[in-house]
């Protein structure tokens, strides 16, 4: 029996996660219409291999953000001191210090590239003689996003949702705009860099306009600044392990594939990561606050929004992942013309590994509970099997034992999370029995419509990828 001392938190917090999920799961629904519409147009006025080009920027870019992560904003909503201006002052002060290094490691990045061009493989996107500097203008978005308000950060403390929800869609609009027409216009590939610079430079001003709250100073407190590094020297680590465990094989198969080729596989990513950046977006501006504050008011609340969440992560992504692996292929030929077809299968294949990141909720709790070494070693085995099983299963099999090796690297690290559950004492039936059920679920039900869109489909599909 719960006490009421418990349930009454409990009950609480739970209201305030609900209100706040609502929000994330309408931006999130908003946000990915958004990047689907724009992605239909785009692969229309552009050719393949600039998502190629483009996704392998992006992909070095966030590599250097994950190598300079201090953990700043998960300082700020984990600290019982992170809504002090004293504090904020403080982070402010490392997030701008930490934009400027940054930018100016791109830089140098962009330029090493230049010279590394003439040894890449011939025909890969780090042999293209725009990569470099297209690496070099993003330098740009870490001024940018070193400048951003500390607001952010107490806004997801405090979970107020509808105030993130908005910026985020404001500025994915401003971005997505510019990007459509300058496509239409240039039928460049920068224009898809410039729109992310456009998006970038209206999230910062957003930051500062559109929150409310005093505005605060850059100042510096020894404490305050031991504290953040003191917290983030654990999520450093475990953002760089983390990039490589997550996006490492974007590196590789960049380095591999020919330029259409990998193309390809970033639109079966982007259409995939409509469901890992939901998760995402949950895991970051959700879970793990609405964690924070539970484990503030005791362990055993916490076990319960747990409990919880991990049952709903696991409903959500067990049915998506069986539907995806079984029918998903549908999803690209219905949408895209005949150059995209190969993303049809990798949507199918890679779709079964998105049940490996129902875990990321315990990692969460993980990061809550002050015990990131768990998610590091976790995500380091993961990494690792990227880089030894990736080129394996590239010369093995060629693009589809590359794949496969990816999306079986997503699970090496669950005998990390089920060793952390037992010794937390977070492990119960409860918390394991949704997941097989869900994917079974979604199996079946995209077998049946694998076998109606068989019979009824393809003429309609056709006429609309041509169009």
């Amino acid at each position: 029996m719960v006490s009421s001392s418990v349930a009454v938190p409990t009950s609480r917090l739970g209201r305030r996660v609900l209100t706040a999920g609502a929000w994330l799961l309408g931006s999130n629904l908003a946000s990915q219409t958004l990047r689907l519409i724009s992605s239909l147009v785009l692969t229309r006025l552009l050719l393949p291999e600039a998502f190629g080009l483009v996704a392998a920027v992006q992909t070095l870019y966030f590599a250097l953000v994950m190598f300079s992560d201090l953990g700043v904003w998960q300082s700020v909503v984990n600290s019982p001191h992170g809504n002090t201006s004293r504090f904020l002052g403080t982070a402010m002060t490392v997030q701008l210090a930490r934009g400027v290094l940054l930018a100016t490691v791109v830089l140098a990045t962009a330029v090493g590239l230049q010279v590394f061009a003439t040894h890449a493989e011939p025909g890969t996107v780090y042999a293209d003689p725009r990569f470099a500097a297209m690496v070099g203008a993003f330098a740009l978005c870490a001024l940018l996003q070193g400048a951003e308000s500390m607001h952010l950060a107490t806004a997801q403390r405090e979970l107020q949702t509808k105030l993130l929800t908005r910026l985020e869609l404001l500025s994915q609009l401003s971005g997505t705009l510019v990007t459509l027409g300058l496509a239409w216009a240039t039928r460049s590939v920068w224009s898809l860099v410039i729109g992310t610079l456009v998006a970038t430079l209206a999230r910062t001003v957003f930051s500062h306009t559109l929150l409310p709250g005093p505005a605060y100073r850059l100042c510096w407190d020894k404490n305050c600044a031991g504290e953040i590094v003191g917290f983030g020297k654990w999520i450093f680590l475990s953002s760089i392990i983390g990039f490589a465990a997550a996006h490492g094989e974007k590196l590789i198969l960049g380095g591999t594939l020919p330029t259409a080729a990998f193309g390809t596989f970033s639109i079966a990513a982007l259409l995939l990561g409509a469901i890992s950046g939901l998760v995402g977006n949950l895991n970051a501006h959700l879970v793990f606050p609405s964690l924070s504050e539970a484990l503030r008011a005791s362990d055993a609340v916490a076990r319960q929004v747990y409990t919880r969440m991990q049952q709903v992560a696991d409903a959500i992504l067990g049915l998506i992942a069986g539907g995806t692996f079984v029918a998903g292929g549908w999803v690209v030929h219905g949408l895209y013309d005949s150059r995209y077809a190969g993303a049809a299968w990798m949507l199918q294949l890679l779709g079964l590994g998105l049940l490996a990141i129902r875990y990321q909720v315990l990692e969460q709790m993980m990061f809550a509970r002050g015990k990131p070494a768990w998610v590091t070693l976790s995500n380091a085995m993961r990494a690792t099997s990227l880089v030894i099983f990736v080129p394996l299963g590239y010369a093995w099999a060629g693009e589809r034992g590359a794949l496969l090796a990816v999306v079986a690297s997503q699970f090496v690290g669950w005998p990390v999370s089920i060793a952390f559950k037992i010794r937390a004492r977070l492990m119960s039936w409860q918390s394991e029995v949704v997941w097989p059920l869900s994917l079974a679920g979604g199996m079946a039900g995209g077998w049946l419509l694998d076998q109606f869109l068989l019979k009824w489909g393809p003429h309609a599909f056709h006429v609309f990828a041509a169009q």
